[in-house]
């Protein structure tokens, strides 16, 4: 007896595909099987990744649709809240232009617009940063449109050439009236260069809103015995006052533990005063914001 076929993980095969090399319906209707792009189905315990399903969404089952909106920040690794990411939605997203309209289907949004601009990454044809940004001020908060052009335009970013921060700004300024250019204006002029990270993106902004100056973003650092350099994720250089932001990777990466405990070694031999935040101090920023004013950390 030949034992059954299974796909490999993290795989994508056309429905029709499956039942040729012997699979039956029932099987196809199981658990054992996930429908993440009309027509096309991947192993549920192995499934396919976003940038499979958006190239073969592109390919095979809207040929000239542009990957858009979350799919496409996802894709660009803009960060985004967990609620709109692939791996809860499971839905991609795209545009069409309008004489291509079609109706939504199970694990596609399909919304139709005029044809714009574009770049790629992964294979994948996805909205221009401009274009990206006005769809994602429909979905997103200010501080996170902030971290989502921070990331466009910042070291990190998967756009290529990389816009600058000035080049967006024009953009926007030039953009025919939508009901979100103003949203994006706003993000972008909050929008600094060279941040690493949206939590960075995050306690800045935080910190504006308290009345204190803008912080020096990434201000490299280098022990002068040693040699060892470090970049300060935030810092008030003229009053030697640095602000360092804890991810969950503090208390569980030991390397990374070891690596901050010894750059805040260095930068209180420097003379530096090291204020850490973590996700609480961003919750309930109180205490955080408390020991900045008892630095007398400067104010706007």
């Amino acid at each position: 007896m030949t034992s059954r076929w299974s796909p490999n993980p993290r795989s994508l095969y056309r429905r029709s595909e499956l039942r040729e090399r012997g699979i039956h319906p029932r099987r196809l209707a199981s658990g054992e099987f996930l429908e993440v792009i009309p027509g096309f189905l991947t192993p549920s315990a192995a499934p396919a990744d976003l940038s499979l399903a958006a190239r073969l969404l592109q390919r095979e089952v809207a040929p000239g649709a542009v990957i858009s909106h979350c799919t496409a920040a996802e894709l660009l690794g803009v960060p985004l809240p967990r609620d709109l990411e692939y791996a809860s939605s499971n839905v991609l997203h795209c545009t069409l232009p309008p004489t291509a309209r079609r109706r939504s289907k199970r694990g596609a949004v399909f919304r139709s617009r005029p044809p714009g601009a574009t770049t790629s990454v992964k294979g994948v044809r996805v909205s221009g940063v401009s274009e990206l940004l006005v769809e994602l001020a429909g979905l997103l908060e200010h501080d996170d449109l902030v971290a989502a052009a921070d990331q466009l335009v910042g070291p990190d970013s998967k756009v290529r050439p990389r816009p600058s921060l000035e080049q967006l700004r024009e953009q926007a300024l030039q953009a025919r009236h939508t009901y979100r250019i103003q949203a994006v204006r706003a993000a972008l002029a909050d929008a600094p260069e060279r941040v690493e990270s949206p939590k960075e993106t995050q306690t800045r902004l935080m910190l504006l809103r308290e009345g204190f100056a803008e912080p020096v973003i990434n201000l490299p650092v280098r022990a002068p015995t040693s040699g060892e350099r470090f970049r300060i994720d935030l810092a008030y250089p003229a009053l030697r006052i640095a602000i360092e932001y804890d991810g969950f990777w503090h208390s569980t990466d030991k390397k990374r533990h070891a690596a901050d405990r010894r750059k805040d070694d260095v930068l209180h031999e420097l003379g530096w005063r090291v204020v850490r935040a973590s996700d609480q101090d961003l919750r309930e920023p109180d205490e955080f914001l408390g020991r900045l004013h008892h630095l007398n950390a400067p104010l706007a």
